[in-house]
């Protein structure tokens, strides 16, 4: 066999068994000061605190670094566990967008090996 047909050969079988990669969806531009005033108005910080921290009795964290926006949107208008939906009527599209800016503007919280009091 030549090496022509053999490394057509295997480019063929290297696409044919590629697995396509799946793009995530771009979160649309939000208003993050909207964002968290929804989130305060709605109710979210109730299980999810005011930070998006969260805590294992009431709800996950959703901050910082959230879900990716398609996942976050999916998780809002159909949770799976305890979480009631939050539809368009509830929530719109803008809205979501808008608290998706504000948990990605939530920054991580600082080491706590690097707090000052521990050097002593």
């Amino acid at each position: 066999m030549n090496n022509k047909l053999l490394f057509a050969m295997l480019t063929t079988a290297c696409l044919a068994c590629a697995v396509p990669a799946q793009a995530q969806v771009a979160a649309p531009p939000g208003d993050a000061a909207n964002g968290k005033r929804i989130y305060m108005a709605v109710g979210c910080y109730q299980c999810h605190g005011t930070v998006g921290q969260g805590s294992r009795p009431t709800g996950p964290h959703l901050a910082p670094n959230p879900l990716s926006y398609e996942a976050f949107t999916a998780i809002v208008r159909r949770p799976v566990n305890v979480m009631l939906p939050y539809t368009a009527a509830v929530l719109s599209d803008q809205d979501l967008d808008d608290i998706y800016a504000y948990l990605v503007t939530i920054p991580p919280l600082p080491d706590p090996k690097a707090a000052a009091i521990l050097d002593h």
